[in-house]
């Protein structure tokens, strides 16, 4: 994951959620997706699916490449 990529997903976690991450809890969050501990929501493209997965008690909507296996963004939660 580019140091660009982590920047906006931490801002979106900390913007959508109150989440303040570092970059080793994003990596965490990204393998745990790979490994199948989420919730796959929506396929978005040939390489990017849409996953919900429970951190810190938060059910968070992530925006994942399968191809690089890390997380693009965090969505806004459900209302």
């Amino acid at each position: 994951m580019m140091h660009a990529e982590r920047s906006h997903t931490k801002r979106r976690l900390a913007e959508r959620y109150g989440l303040e991450v570092s970059s080793d809890e994003i990596f965490q969050m990204a393998k745990a997706i790979a490994h199948g501990q989420g919730t796959l929501i929506a396929h978005q493209s040939r390489h990017v699916d849409h996953w919900q997965l429970v951190y810190q008690g938060q059910l968070l909507r992530l925006v994942f490449d399968r191809q690089r296996r890390s997380i693009i963004t965090a969505l806004p939660p459900l209302t």
